[in-house]
């Protein structure tokens, strides 16, 4: 029986889950400068130890209202590169069971292929990401040039 471990990050109440070998740290909020001329969800860049991390809004990218106090910036490795989503909070590490995996769930097909599974732990669910995909198309390149 295989596990995968998972950080687990809330938006209001929903819980989302990357996995973990694709998450290179959870840091507090950073101040964000930002780059004139971008989309809205691309909230900025900061400085982590000498690179450039470009900084997306977990809430946008999710089509959800904006809330200005998230607290944590998870650092994700994507196929784009390096890149920060702001999320409201991280509440842990879960690990899930391939039982405990559904990836047959109707609603995770859709253009927008971010979403990879639902993750089930008795009755709480969580939404398990696509680290490739994460970073929508239409911001990959601007992201790619940011991080580099």
């Amino acid at each position: 029986m295989s596990e995968t471990k998972y950080v687990v990050f809330q938006l209001d109440k929903e819980r989302y889950g990357l996995p973990i070998d694709s998450v290179e740290r959870i840091l507090p909020s950073q101040a964000v400068t930002k780059i004139p001329k971008t989309p809205k969800m691309m909230l900025g860049v900061f400085d982590m130890r000498g690179e450039t991390i470009p900084v997306l809004d977990a809430r946008q990218r999710f089509g959800m209202k904006e809330y200005e106090d998230g607290r944590n910036f998870v650092v994700v490795l994507s196929e784009s590169g390096r890149c920060a989503l702001k999320v409201d909070v991280v509440v842990g590490i879960n690990t899930y069971a391939e039982e405990q995996i559904d990836k047959s769930h109707a609603l995770l097909d859709s253009d927008d292929d971010f979403m990879n599974a639902i993750g089930k732990e008795g009755d709480t669910l969580t939404v398990l990401l696509d680290p490739a995909a994460i970073v929508p198309k239409a911001l990959r390149k601007k992201v790619t040039a940011l991080a580099a």
